[in-house]
């Protein structure tokens, strides 16, 4: 048996995937797979971790007892510290330039924190409607979740194994394998769950643990033949084709994780001989990054989070580079003044105290989160700006019938002749305004609504990350077959969304941003239209409602690195919206009038004078940059009157 001596290359291999990290947060385009990083630390994770275990339990001839104490107290000096530190300083300075809602989702995100469950959090929160990811400052914590996640149920696991005496290394590679399919069958069907969840993500550190339990077993420090000089060299193409071939748009893990995986594989089986780990690897500038890559990687990107909350979705470089600089400032401190004194404390109060901090922290996130603890209090400017992005239930005064999956149905009104209202989230947004008509009205007519957010009603139309959009259709159509009261369906959708982002949304395998798919969708849509009309029904097609960022009620004021806000300065025109939708809002248009419905232009009531209206007597007339908010839909969007008048 060999024990396991340190490797300055493994330390330069967390340098290598901390570094791909950051530069994909900060500059995507420089680095498309940067994020692959997180599959080189599971790897790592998996090996060095996997080490400690196997020296415990081959300890005294193979008799050694495994401490679960010993083992967590080791977890707790190694991750605490900097993790505590970071989520009080995200708090601290959180309630300093957070609007309240924002502050009380960050209270949530510490919280989740404390209890390692931020994969789960973020997986949940991965929907149409969420906030977009750079504006979550400790999104980046979902991988250390499922770290933690990994090492609970591991070591008994393995101990179980180690006592009852059986094969541990086929054991072991069963489960990689069943944990890769897995993997690549979900990174397929619905690649969010795949992304963030545990059991798709074991095979990673699994590989590690083997590769561990090989080294222990047959040694592999001092003697570098030509076979390991090549492994080393072919996990190092691995790892470069992986940063840079690998992108966003693809699903994944999946089939796609393999590189980077076996690219870190490959670099640990090369040992810390071969050449590429002994010049490249064990540099003392890149050991020096990996020494510090913890913090580093818990730092960088609560940073740049705060920067897009702060300038907005593309601010200037310098605020990309004032926030790393930051960032390595608080990771060298963090290292040299924090963890490694904590983590070489002999105390017997250290974990004690360091176990206590990090429940309290996770108790103020609580507090945050049910807005037990406010954030600092808002200039009068921003009072309104609060009352929108709080004002979204749009749904209410209608009765929710059983939906499927992500679908929602909703009924109310009389039980004569039905409006069926069809479409993805900017249809359920004039929810409030029927309401409102279904109360001064006395007619019997019903309305009904099904909708799906972010799913067109267009037949056909696919998502890889939305599985509903191959259920919303049939759940239309299956209601107006049976439902015999149908006599107006209203159709709506924020169209110009579904044609702009490439692989987001498809036909027949084929991007909408492509102009086969996109025609076939016109299509598509035309003969629904037509369909409804041959049956009898009156069509209505609502065309889009300008929509961007400028118009997000967050976005109204300009905001900064201290407190003070001051009075929006930007605009959008309508020129400006139609210049980059306008081709795709157009030719529905014309498919929607050949076809037999009547169009409504929103932006004919939503924009004055070639300007796109963002306010109502001082309010936000949105709660985010796409959806109306209930309130003024109910007050003021009359255009949709007609699909209900008698």
């Amino acid at each position: 048996m060999t024990l396991l001596k340190y490797r300055a290359d493994i330390d330069g291999l967390r340098a290598v995937a901390v570094l791909g990290v950051i530069i994909y947060h900060a500059w995507p385009w420089a680095l498309p797979g940067g994020f692959i990083g997180v599959d080189i630390f599971f790897v790592i994770s998996g090996y060095l971790i996997s080490g400690i275990l196997y020296k415990g339990l081959k300890a005294n001839g193979g008799e050694g007892e495994f401490s679960f104490a010993e083992f967590y107290a080791r977890r707790i000096r190694r991750l605490f510290p900097a993790l505590i530190t970071v989520l009080l300083l995200c708090l601290g300075y959180g309630w300093v330039i957070l609007l309240p809602d924002e502050f009380q989702q960050l209270g949530k995100h510490v919280a989740a924190g404390t209890l390692f469950i931020q994969n789960f959090v973020f997986w949940q929160e991965s929907g149409y409607f969420d906030t977009a990811a750079n504006l979550k400052p400790l999104l980046h914590l979902w991988s250390l979740a499922v770290e933690e996640q990994f090492y609970i149920f591991f070591p008994p696991l393995l101990l179980l194994i180690w006592k009852r005496k059986w094969p541990l290394v086929i054991i072991m590679g069963v489960l990689l394998i069943a944990s890769m399919i897995l993997n690549l069958v979900m990174s397929v069907q619905d690649s969010v769950p795949a992304f963030f969840l545990t059991p798709y993500r074991a095979w990673e550190f699994l590989g590690g643990s083997l590769l561990a339990w090989w080294h222990y077993d047959k040694g592999h420090e001092e003697d570098v033949p030509v076979y390991r000089e090549a492994l080393a060299w072919g996990g190092l193409i691995l790892l470069g084709l992986g940063f840079t071939f690998i992108h966003k748009s693809d699903p994944y893990p999946g089939w796609r994780a393999i590189l980077p995986v076996a690219g870190t594989l490959m670099l640990m089986e090369g040992g810390r001989g071969a050449l590429v780990n002994r010049k490249l690897l064990s540099n003392p500038a890149i050991v020096w990054i990996g020494l510090i890559s913890y913090p580093l990687y818990l730092f960088h990107w609560p940073a740049l989070s705060f920067v897009h909350i702060v300038k907005g979705e593309n601010p200037k470089p310098v605020y990309i580079a004032d926030a790393l600089i930051l960032s390595l400032l608080l990771s060298i401190f963090t290292y040299y003044f924090i963890e490694r004194k904590i983590r070489h404390n002999k105390s017997c109060w250290t974990i004690p105290v360091l176990v206590g901090a990090f429940l309290l922290t996770g108790l103020i996130g609580l507090l945050v989160a049910k807005d037990v603890i406010s954030s600092a209090t808002l200039p009068s400017s921003l009072i309104n700006v609060q009352l929108a992005i709080n004002d979204t239930k749009s749904s209410a005064g209608l009765e929710r019938l059983s939906g499927k999956d992500k679908i929602l149905v909703y009924r109310g009104g009389g039980s004569g002749r039905t409006t069926l209202f069809i479409g993805d989230s900017n249809m359920r947004q004039y929810a409030p305004r029927i309401v409102e008509l279904l109360k001064e009205s006395h007619d019997s007519r019903g309305v009904l609504f099904i909708t799906a957010g972010g799913v067109p009603t267009i037949p056909g139309i696919t998502s890889p990350e939305r599985p509903e959009c191959g259920q919303l259709m049939p759940r239309i159509y299956r209601e107006i077959k049976d439902n015999t009261t149908i006599d107006r369906v209203v159709i709506a959708a924020a169209w110009h969304n579904y044609f702009i982002k490439k692989n987001e949304y498809g036909l027949a395998g084929v991007s909408l941003t492509e102009w086969p798919a996109k025609k076939a969708a016109l299509e598509a849509l035309g003969s629904f239209i037509q369909s409804l009309v041959n049956d009898g029904k009156k069509v209505t097609l609502i065309l889009s409602v300008p929509t961007g960022e400028v118009l997000n009620p967050k976005n109204l004021h300009s905001r900064s690195f201290g407190r003070p806000f001051s009075q929006m300065t930007k605009t959008l025109t309508a020129r400006e919206f139609l210049k980059n939708n306008g081709q795709i809002i157009e030719a529905i248009r014309a498919v929607a009038m050949k076809s037999g419905a009547t169009v409504i232009d929103p932006m004919d009531y939503l924009c004055a004078d070639g300007i796109c209206i963002a306010e109502d007597d001082g309010i936000p007339i949105r709660y985010d940059a796409t959806h109306l908010r209930p309130g003024y839909v109910r007050e003021h969007v009359k255009y949709i009157d007609q699909t209900m008048n008698p």
